[in-house]
């Protein structure tokens, strides 16, 4: 009985602190949701959010069904659209922070093929962003959506083509594609060389390493991470492609790399993202 008894003490134990975790990861979102208030974003940007400093690997699972978007699209209609998950491939990737645009349950709207394989990011208009949790009612963030123009829509198509060329050649009929990835990459490589400063330029990163094998990090990945560290140090997807390159990498393996970036970059929010590697 009394075995029994510190079975259940045990046991309600863990459960707390699993419960304070949840909760501890819902309000680093919620403070990331927060902060995009007031923004404006192009179509199909990246919008990354970041579960905050916590000590380990934060679940996702507290933010998979704590929000939805309330607005008016550019056709003046009116939208409300819960999350619907990660776009494919994005699971258990990068369990310390989320993409936000491409995680609620919206088609393609404006005709072009999407960043990130066939799920459709938040199309131009005005949103809220607001929980589904406790008041619903409450409004944790307002922004803009507005479509790409000038040289910004001559990037967002030219992805769009790399995604399309890599998409076709993990599909059956890849042989109908052949040299797709390598083509992505070529793509990517041209988009960086002459857009240096594109909005889109995390989502440039994140195409090049989904073809890597074709791409300048094929024979030395650890400047892919050099340049994430150079570029995104302070960012949400900084943190994002850490996971990432350590999950493919594997963490032994990563640990000269990271130690040695962590030096370079001290006092960041990526090198305090990393240091939990080291």
């Amino acid at each position: 009985m009394i075995r029994f008894a510190g079975l259940i003490v045990l046991l309600a134990v863990a459960l707390s602190a699993r419960v304070a975790v949840a909760d501890a990861t819902r309000d680093a979102y919620d403070r990331s949701v927060r902060e995009l208030d007031g923004e404006v974003f192009l179509e199909d940007e990246p919008i990354w959010l970041c579960s905050g400093d916590l000590g380990g690997r934060a679940s996702t699972a507290a933010f998979a069904f704590s929000y939805r978007l309330v607005g008016t699209d550019g056709y003046g209609r009116s939208v409300a659209s819960p999350f619907s998950g990660p776009p494919p491939g994005y699971e258990g990737q990068v369990p310390r922070a989320a993409e936000f645009g491409s995680s609620f349950n919206f088609t393609q709207a404006n005709g072009r093929f999407p960043l990130f394989g066939d799920v459709g990011a938040i199309p131009a208009g005005v949103w809220q962003v607001r929980g589904t949790n406790g008041d619903t009612a409450r409004v944790l963030a307002r922004f803009r959506v507005v479509p790409p123009a000038g040289s910004e829509r001559s990037v967002r198509d030219a992805l769009a083509r790399a995604a399309r060329l890599t998409a076709q050649s993990d599909a059956a009929n890849v042989s109908a594609e052949a040299g797709g990835p390598a083509r992505a990459a070529a793509l990517y490589d041209a988009v960086y060389r002459r857009y240096p400063r594109t909005t889109y330029l995390s989502m440039i990163y994140w195409g090049q390493w989904t073809v890597q094998a074709h791409t300048r990090f094929a024979h030395d990945p650890g400047r892919w991470l050099e340049e994430i560290f150079a570029h995104f140090h302070d960012s949400c997807f900084g943190t994002i492609a850490l996971d990432r390159w350590v999950r493919d990498m594997g963490e032994d393996a990563a640990r000269p790399t990271i130690r040695r970036l962590v030096g370079l970059y001290p006092d960041t929010p990526l090198s305090r993202a990393a240091a939990r590697y080291l």
